[in-house]
């Protein structure tokens, strides 16, 4: 799978990536090496519903169960379990927003991107489940046709500068925008993006900062 990779890169002229797929892959592994965060996150400092339930019919006991199912990959009992934490507290935003984690691991985007947007309304401030949600509609923008549709691409770089504005540290936005100038053809832009990105992000050898600096080096020999 590298090794393919590595052999379309390096044969592609590329001015904007032109391969939509790659691209495509490229939010991907940003989205999949930070939708943990979030998950980890809740269940670690804020596994306690706003209700302050604790038995095991709660809807904390319900959240972590779908934690648990969702870090044994097994997705169908977890998206059952986060169901059954927001019935019995319909303001849990964690569960809202771990729910959408999860149909993204099933590549049920258009239901992901329900779930972070209620999660959302719950707690604009949330920058990662704001960035989650930027980077979806950019995944779905790139996975169109051929050619990406500039309509989502416009509406994930609005909901990415969201999430940029609300946690000014994050990295992760920084990399999805990149992707999405490319995608238009806005290199400078680009460029600024992804070296943010690559200031901001705490693991340096990651594929995502390996990828921000193959895109770098294309693009400022154009």
């Amino acid at each position: 799978m590298e090794d393919n990779h590595d052999a379309i890169v390096d044969n592609e002229v590329r001015k904007v990536g032109l391969s939509w797929r790659i691209l495509v892959g490229l939010v991907a592994i940003a989205i999949i090496g930070f939708l943990a965060y979030p998950f980890l996150q809740e269940q670690l400092n804020r596994s306690a519903s706003p209700s302050g339930q604790s038995d095991s019919d709660s809807a904390e006991s319900q959240f972590n169960t779908g934690n648990a199912y969702y870090e044994a990959g097994d997705w169908e009992q977890a998206i059952l379990a986060y169901k059954r934490a927001i019935e019995l507290d319909p303001s849990y935003q964690a569960a809202y927003a771990n729910l959408g984690v999860t149909y993204y691991q099933q590549q049920k985007f258009d239901l992901a991107a329900l779930q972070y947007q209620k999660a959302l309304e719950l707690n604009p401030n949330d920058g990662e489940v704001a960035y989650n949600l930027g980077a979806l509609y950019l995944q779905q923008a790139l996975s169109q046709s051929e050619s990406p549709d500039p309509v989502l691409i416009n509406q994930a770089i609005e909901q990415l500068n969201k999430a940029m504005e609300i946690s000014p540290n994050l990295a992760e936005p920084h990399f999805s925008l990149g992707v999405a100038h490319m995608a238009l053809g806005q290199q400078e832009k680009a460029i600024e993006n992804f070296e943010t990105y690559l200031t901001l992000d705490p693991n340096k050898s990651s594929q995502a900062s390996q990828e921000a600096q193959r895109y770098l080096q294309d693009l400022r020999a154009q």
